[in-house]
């Protein structure tokens, strides 16, 4: 098994382009850090060996042996890296084009030629758009509403009485209507799909570039090499899975919740105040301030973060557990 794995992970450092060369950025980095850390581990255990052979210690002989499978297998990855990440990519990218292509979704933020990460922060960018638009016109009927609450007429008979009517106080119900659905829904929306637009963002640009350096060389140190193990597992979690998951709530958001599914619903999402009119009930669906859009948000806000959020601690789980059993 352990043969196979190596002859895996060198056949995949064949591979090049998804991003262009993470092995490279990796040695530019902490190059000079990963070179010494290698000559004081190969010291170490060439010391070792040479102790364990002249003293006839044989824990010292297998400790040397057991490093230094380490040091290669930690080699091997570190060449090899740059095929891993390309051929997960490119794997993922394939299978979006033909889900995209049979499932007739016509998306701004998809075409050829666009990778994963590409589309992924297209996606944020788009949802984070639709619910700060969302938002802005929530505020503004609250405002509104609320100010033409305020509108009275007064008929008087001098010497006599007087006669006041607020003619449009209901329109306070009105404001108090757009009021709850922004700050139950569309404020906690915005404020998480901007964090996940901020860190998709973070993710592409630092990932390979910070957080792979310091576990390749966290894990050829003997003591922090479980630390490291872990480290790497985070890195090709956060710079494959995620994108990959963004992608996917994007389908949903553009696949799933389209006209013909808020039409099914229109009776149900009708509203006479917010969704500005009802007759006929699809109506609601030609209003892009309605409720029906404010729902398309909320599984991008709440429920997918948190599904996307399961998955990855689950891969890194088990990348850790392989990377800890394997090498």
């Amino acid at each position: 098994m352990k043969t196979w794995l190596f002859f895996l992970l060198l056949a995949a450092s064949a591979f090049a382009t998804c991003i262009d060369n993470a092995t490279e950025i990796i040695i530019a980095e902490q190059g000079i850090n990963i070179g010494i850390v290698l000559m004081l581990t190969i010291l170490l255990i060439a010391i070792a060996y040479m102790a364990g052979s002249m003293l006839g210690n044989v824990n010292y002989i297998v400790f040397a042996k057991d490093e230094a499978y380490h040091l290669l297998f930690s080699v091997v990855i570190l060449i090899s890296f740059s095929g891993i990440v390309v051929f997960t990519c490119h794997f993922m990218d394939l299978f979006f084009d033909s889900y995209f292509e049979e499932s007739g979704i016509e998306s701004s933020c998809y075409g050829p030629g666009l990778g994963m990460h590409d589309i992924s922060t297209c996606y944020g960018r788009q949802i984070e758009s639709d619910a700060k638009r969302l938002a802005n016109s929530y505020i503004q009927g609250y405002i509104d509403n609320l100010m033409d609450s305020t509108f009275a007429w007064s008929f008087q008979i001098p010497l006599m009485n007087s006669l006041t009517s607020t003619a449009d106080a209901y329109k306070r119900i009105v404001s108090n209507q757009y009021d709850i659905i922004l700050n139950s829904f569309l404020v906690p929306a915005v404020m998480s799909i901007s964090m996940q637009r901020l860190g998709l963002e973070f993710i592409t640009e630092n990932v390979v570039r910070w957080i792979l350096p310091t576990g390749f060389l966290l894990r050829v140190i003997i003591p922090t090499r479980q630390m490291g193990n872990i480290i790497i597992a985070l890195a090709i979690g956060l710079y494959v899975l995620v994108p990959f998951m963004f992608v996917f709530n994007l389908s949903m958001y553009e696949g799933a919740f389209t006209t013909e599914d808020c039409e099914y619903f229109a009776p149900a999402l009708c509203d006479n105040v917010v969704d500005g009119g009802c007759d006929p009930p699809e109506s609601t669906c030609e209003n892009p301030d309605s409720f029906w859009n404010v729902a398309r948000l909320l599984p991008q806000a709440f429920f997918l973060p948190n599904l996307t959020l399961a998955i990855l601690i689950t891969f890194l789980a088990s990348i850790h557990k392989a990377l800890r059993v394997i090498g």
